[in-house]
């Protein structure tokens, strides 16, 4: 990403992730056939607010019109400085944003981050194959942050999810939908860890990485988590996030954890990949409240729904490219939904192609995203409401 050197996060050229603003205009474009009314938008104004990182991937949105963007890799440039953090960016901004890393909330395979009542719930997509899996982290900064505020400046403890009474529980083994599990949170001693191949395991102090620190101490493992939202408001509010390779058949599984009550709950679990196959970023509909699923798997993508009674519907599908569905949000009325379509990873300084086959895409698509069918009873569990 091309931003001023100063604003750069890692002055090493190679490193050329970061985040692109825009600004889009809605006006209103006449009715179509069924009367119904249409929109134009119109992009503004775009450039890119933050540079000099690497792998950026899902983030997430804080309430005071912040973003939060995560490294989805864990490593170190030629400059020495350390990757695999997550940075906060002023929204509003008209210009870049000097890049500064929260290595307090800890050095991972960051996917997507979550804020909730003054603590930040942060996804981690390592596979259990292999990688030895995720665990499900939160962020307590010290002191209240805001639109002045920035989590960079605020300490606090890093810590992970664990099952009271199962330490260790391998979620990715676990079928049972709709029985909530009572959980608790273990720390991670070292959340700045100078591991940079995330994969140590002889447990040298300061060498050891995150999710193996955790699960040291207890920490729930799942396999793959990537999207996170909040749904709802207030103390009533929950975390949802989902594993995409979970369960046993690797299709993917939801998750609802509801910090008011201190439990985890599997509240989707796919069996048949026509289905749902690989969830990745997911984003609420605010007003029905469903999860929309982004999938990232072998062949054609959906944007699949999942209600509050636990049916799965499909909403859209990848017609011009079978890239993953990415980056999914609503605009701040929740009448525009916002989502990308990745495009083929190119090599190194490999430049865009410019085919349908191999172009990202950014969709707007508008609703009424309220007069969705069926019932919404807000009773999770796979098939028919109860």
């Amino acid at each position: 990403m091309v931003v001023p050197p100063a604003f750069r996060y890692d002055e090493d050229p190679s490193y050329n992730g970061g985040c692109t603003k825009l600004v889009v205009r809605r006006t209103k474009d006449g009715r179509n056939a069924d009367g119904q009314q249409r929109y134009r938008y119109e992009v503004v104004d775009s450039f890119n607010i933050l540079g000099g990182t690497d792998t950026n991937c899902a983030g997430g949105e804080m309430p005071f019109k912040k973003w939060i963007t995560c490294e989805e890799v864990v490593n170190r440039g030629a400059t020495g400085k350390k990757h695999g953090y997550i940075f906060e960016i002023d929204a509003m901004s008209d210009g870049p944003v000097e890049a500064v890393p929260i290595p307090q909330a800890g050095r991972f395979v960051h996917e997507a981050a979550a804020w909730r009542s003054g603590v930040l719930y942060l996804t981690e997509d390592r596979r259990i194959r292999g990688a030895g899996g995720s665990c499900f982290y939160r962020y307590t900064p010290d002191q209240r942050v805001g639109q002045s505020g920035n989590l960079a400046e605020t300490t606090g403890p890093l810590e992970a999810l664990a099952v009271k009474g199962r330490p260790r529980f391998n979620a990715d083994a676990y079928t049972v939908v709709g029985e909530p599990l009572e959980v608790e949170w273990v720390p991670v001693p070292e959340p700045d860890h100078d591991d940079d191949t995330d994969n140590r395991r002889d447990r040298v102090p300061n060498f050891t990485p995150t999710r193996f620190q955790a699960q040291d101490n207890g920490a729930a493992i799942f396999d793959r988590e990537e999207g996170i939202w909040v749904s709802g408001q207030g103390q009533g509010a929950k975390v949802y996030f989902d594993c995409t390779e979970g369960g046993p058949q690797e299709l993917g599984q939801v998750w609802e954890y509801d910090p008011g009550r201190e439990t985890l709950t599997l509240i989707y679990i796919s069996t048949d990949s026509q289905t749902l196959q690989n969830p990745d970023n997911i984003t609420i509909v605010p007003q029905t409240q469903d999860i929309f699923l982004c999938e990232d798997g072998p062949a054609e993508q959906f944007i699949r729904g999942v209600t509050q009674d636990g049916e799965i519907y499909d909403f859209a599908q990848t017609v011009t490219n079978d890239s993953e569905f990415c980056g999914a949000c609503f605009d701040p009325d929740g009448q525009t939904l916002y989502v990308n379509q990745q495009g083929d990873r190119l090599g190194e300084n490999e430049p865009p192609q410019g085919t349908p086959q191999t172009r990202a895409v950014t969709y707007a698509i508008y609703g009424p995203f309220e007069k969705r069918e069926g019932s919404n009873n807000k009773n999770f569990g796979n098939g028919p409401s109860r």
